[in-house]
């Protein structure tokens, strides 16, 4: 990893390190990256992997339906205009 790509990484993810610090993080993503590395050279034999077994995907049926005891989600919830307000995030 360059130097460059490494303080945008800290920055972004605001840490302070000291140099020793520094130097064991920047060490160890290296490692980590030449392990990728690694294992995107490597040769899959007999092709792509996939699922032994079929397994079938199940959708859902989305089926609305009234809730039913709005007085009670009026008491217990915010609603603004028949809509239930949820926290900020």
């Amino acid at each position: 990893m360059k130097d460059d790509d490494f303080d945008r990484l800290l920055k972004t993810s605001r840490l302070r390190l000291s140099a020793e610090e520094r130097a064991t993080i920047k060490r160890d993503i290296d490692e980590i990256i030449r392990y990728f590395d690694r294992i995107n050279k490597a040769h899959a034999e007999g092709g792509p992997a996939h699922q032994p077994i079929s397994v079938p995907t199940r959708f859902r049926d989305d089926n609305v339906s009234a809730f039913a005891d709005f007085e009670l989600l009026k008491k217990t919830s915010k609603l603004h205009k028949g809509y239930i307000l949820g926290p900020k995030l």
